[in-house]
């Protein structure tokens, strides 16, 4: 509107408009602002330079303008888009012109013309609900500004108020049971650079893997997109920026998880991704690019969290729809969550959700905090991290936290990322049986050869498990 509108009063366009009158439209040029008194000087400005006989017409048609470009607001409001349920993502919809810049402030309150309660550090048109807000209404303010000037807030207020149903974006996940989990990393595979990286990449084969899960009973599969070493199994553009290298130098030219997705799809499986919820800490110049600390995971700057979240949200609106949740790892406490969760900042673990949330706002999240009982990390989560080293850990109901589904994720092998087993079946299923009864969901990670083949004693063990889930499905 704003490029058209300036085209449109142009003096040529004008010339004409009034015969033997030249530029005679000259005043409508000017911005107003000043509302009614700015209208009337506006018309008279144009009346003064017209002909007795044309200067009705010209009054109305000048007024005509004016209306339509001053009395227009800066932001027009439009509603909340999204089903007003905890842990569901909605948004603000509005109007703004577009020569403005919009600020964002929500708020909570237990009635619509009550006391309204600022939520602190949500700074963004779009808003996690968190469980901690059902039974509440929801308000938005969108203050728009231009060259300085701040026009009055526009205020948008749910119809309802924020409702518990648990966390309906979990139930896929409650209902598929058993997942597996693949860390396909340079470091597993090879030794070399970005040559040998991207030849590793190329040769695995998405359908024999898709069909040796389908085989296997998983419904779900967590992949890992890359960890330490700054290498990742799909381009980002941003990172790329970041870093300051050339596609296909740590980002492989294929998109893997893309053709993962494709290839699990037909079978009914779900893609999710594995990343470390902080930028590569083995990799001294990627870190120094991001301004991170090399060989340790620590609290992130603003500088550092903002670039971060870039390359998060790029993976996010890559995979869209498509990508059915995230496992970030990293995120322990003593100082490193407690930073994120800082909502006096502008980038925090409102901001870093979104950015995962960006391509699907039903997607789960989970934040770890390593290898402890099995619990929530933030009010964020979807389901819980679940990390453990041993079948120790067993549910008594599906949540661990309100809206927070029960999650375990441990290996199958010898050690994360190995092959081989070190349970007999025996002893998985039993375990595992319990854990569905109980409608929690478990991961098992297993070994990918570079060919995309499973290790064959893991699949067998993920066959018989998925037997049992069946089994337990079919009672509840």
């Amino acid at each position: 509107m704003k490029s058209n509108r300036r085209e449109f009063l142009k003096k040529p366009l004008y010339e004409g408009l009034v015969p033997g009158v030249p530029g005679s439209c000259a005043g409508m040029t000017q911005r107003c602002d000043s509302g009614t008194k700015g209208k009337k000087a506006f018309a008279a400005s144009a009346v003064k330079r017209t002909g007795k006989g044309k200067t009705v017409i010209l009054c109305i048609f000048c007024w005509m303008i004016g209306l339509c470009s001053c009395s227009r607001p800066a932001v027009t409001a439009v509603g909340i888009e999204g089903e007003l349920y905890a842990k569901n993502t909605v948004k603000a919809v509005f109007q703004a012109a577009a020569d403005v810049e919009c600020t964002f402030a929500w708020y909570a309150s237990e009635r619509p013309d009550g006391n309204w309660r600022l939520l602190q550090g949500i700074h963004t048109p779009e808003i996690v609900l968190l469980t901690s807000y059902a039974g509440q209404y929801l308000k938005c303010e969108i203050t728009a500004s231009r060259q300085g000037k701040i026009f009055p807030a526009v205020k948008i207020v749910g119809k309802t108020p924020v409702t518990d149903r648990g966390n309906p974006n979990t139930d896929w996940f409650r209902d598929a049971g058993l997942g597996l989990m693949i860390h396909f990393l340079k470091i597993v595979y090879t030794d070399g650079g970005s040559a040998a990286w991207n030849e590793i990449v190329d040769r695995f084969d998405a359908e024999l893997f898709a069909v040796q899960c389908r085989d296997a009973g998983v419904r779900y599969v967590l992949w890992a997109l890359g960890q330490n070493d700054g290498y990742y199994n799909s381009p980002n553009g941003a990172y790329d920026r970041i870093v300051g290298v050339q596609p296909g130098d740590l980002c492989s030219r294929r998109d893997l998880p893309a053709d993962l997705i494709s290839a699990l799809k037909p079978h009914g499986i779900r893609l999710m991704l594995y990343l470390p919820g902080n930028p590569p800490i083995s990799n001294k110049a990627v870190t120094e690019k991001f301004r991170y600390t090399y060989g340790k995971d620590s609290p992130t700057s603003q500088y550092t969290q903002t670039r971060w979240e870039s390359v998060i949200r790029e993976w996010s609106l890559r995979y869209g729809k498509d990508l059915c949740g995230w496992w970030f790892d990293g995120m322990y406490r003593g100082g490193i969550i407690e930073t994120r969760a800082d909502m006096s900042l502008e980038h925090n673990i409102s901001t870093h959700t979104l950015a995962a949330k960006a391509g699907n706002p039903q997607s789960i999240v989970t934040y770890n905090y390593g290898v402890n009982a099995i619990q929530s990390n933030s009010p964020y989560d979807d389901y819980s991290a679940g990390e453990e080293n041993h079948l120790t850990q067993l549910p008594e109901g599906r949540w661990i936290a309100p809206g927070i589904q029960w999650f375990h994720f441990t290996y199958m092998g010898k050690w994360w990322g190995s092959a081989g087993t070190r349970y007999s079946t025996d002893e998985l299923t039993a375990w595992a049986e319990r854990v569905f009864e109980k409608e929690g969901v478990a991961c098992f990670d297993v070994h990918a050869y570079a060919d995309g083949h499973i290790d064959i004693p893991q699949l067998e063990q993920l066959k018989a498990i998925s037997e049992i889930h069946e089994k337990v499905r079919k009672k509840q």
